[in-house]
């Protein structure tokens, strides 16, 4: 009976050791992913931040070009146009405990890549 228990741990075992390398591997294979991508996310987040600045300029010249014509408008047709943000509604200057404030969309990503590169 105890060679039947120590051959059921042993095959267990093993299960356990193949299971480990597959997980290894694929692990392996996402990291190597995640490296090629790096430069590509980047790239694109840069993208992203730039766009995000043209996108405020351009609501800043058009809020300069309505001004005059806001001023020169009758009265009653002062009303504020609604404002569209994408902000959070949360207390910017309270981070959640246990989660460090970025800036921006960069620092994001650059913190990922660092993150996953020393759990390497």
């Amino acid at each position: 009976m105890s060679f039947l228990i120590d051959m059921l741990i042993l095959a267990l075992l093993a299960g356990t050791l193949i299971y480990a390398f597959l997980v290894d591997r694929r692990v392996r294979m996402l990291m190597a992913a995640l490296r090629e991508m790096q430069p590509l996310v980047t790239h694109f987040s840069e993208a992203v931040d730039r766009s995000e600045k043209s996108v405020t300029q351009m609501k800043t010249m058009a809020s300069d070009i309505a001004e005059p014509r806001r001023a020169a408008a009758a009265p009653e047709a002062r009303s504020e146009p609604a404002t569209l943000s994408f902000r959070s509604v949360r207390d910017p200057q309270r981070a959640p405990t246990g989660v460090a404030r970025l800036r921006g969309k960069s620092d994001l990503v650059r913190g990922f890549f660092e993150t996953a590169q020393r759990g390497a």
